[in-house]
């Protein structure tokens, strides 16, 4: 029955994510706007029907057979549980689209806002590293350094710095097959500023697209998942709070380096 209902549950975000799609291009009321909104907006729903699809027949997939008693008393209790952590998996990769795109329009709308409060900068890395990690593939080492006390705040939105942590090292992920991730924070690397960085060992970004991959729905893997919204986001995110969230172009032909300066004082 739970697992019924969290079904009918992901159907209804997929249908408000395609409403919310669309009523947002409609708004655009300038003629050019509008018809390079209606372009994009085709475009992207190309692109987010296979991320759509390819979770939401996993989900019902597997969940009809633990609903069906006889398939069910066939199965030993580990097939069951690894049936449910991909039914858990491609969950969170469904909330993710959704968020992503509730996200990019509370930002165009103006809704988007931050909640400044004290952020403890390694724990905010911390939190991220513990969300995302069980998504790591096997043979890539994700670990942390830092340069600051674990007693060391800034003034900040600790939600949203983890939000752009989370997205640097789910970006990583998709994109690293083996050797490392590495989260490192830093007070010497831009004076002033607290300097997040992620960093892999994957298969890198061409120069001439480091800035492209920070536009919407930009993806310029199709083999793996996700919306194209996540680097755009964080690039939202970093300049709200006076930072910039950028590729570091010095890091060519060893991974990705994504950076995320912080103002120590905001």
């Amino acid at each position: 029955m739970n697992t019924t209902i969290s079904i009918i549950l992901i159907i209804v975000l997929v249908v408000a994510l395609a409403v919310i799609t669309y009523m947002y291009f409609k708004e655009k009321r300038n003629v050019e706007v509008y018809k390079q909104g209606m372009k994009s907006q085709k475009e992207y729903l190309q692109n987010m029907s296979h991320d759509i699809r390819t979770p939401m027949n996993a989900i019902c997939g597997f969940s009809q057979i633990l609903c069906n008693k006889q398939i069910r008393d066939m199965l030993s209790e580990e097939e069951i549980a690894d049936y449910g952590v991909i039914i858990q998996n491609n969950t969170d990769l469904l909330s993710t689209l959704v968020n992503d795109i509730l996200d990019i329009s509370d930002m165009e709308s103006g809704k988007y806002r931050m909640n400044i409060g004290t952020c403890n900068v390694n724990e905010v890395c911390r939190r991220a590293i513990s969300t995302v990690k069980y998504r790591c593939p096997a043979g890539v080492n994700m670990y942390m350094t830092s340069d600051v006390d674990d007693n060391y705040f800034i003034r900040s939105d600790s939600k949203r710095v983890e939000q752009v942590i989370m997205n640097y090292l789910t970006n990583a992920e998709k994109h690293t097959d083996e050797g490392e991730i590495h989260v490192h924070v830093s007070l010497n690397e831009h004076p002033g500023m607290v300097t997040f960085s992620v960093t892999d060992t994957g298969e890198g970004v061409p120069v001439e697209n480091a800035e492209k991959i920070f536009g919407r729905f930009e993806k310029f893997n199709t083999i793996n998942g996700g919306t194209g919204l996540g680097l755009p986001i964080c690039r939202k995110i970093a300049t709200q709070l006076g930072g910039e969230a950028k590729l570091d172009l010095t890091h060519q032909g060893k991974g990705a380096r994504f950076i995320f300066t912080h103002p120590v004082a905001v």
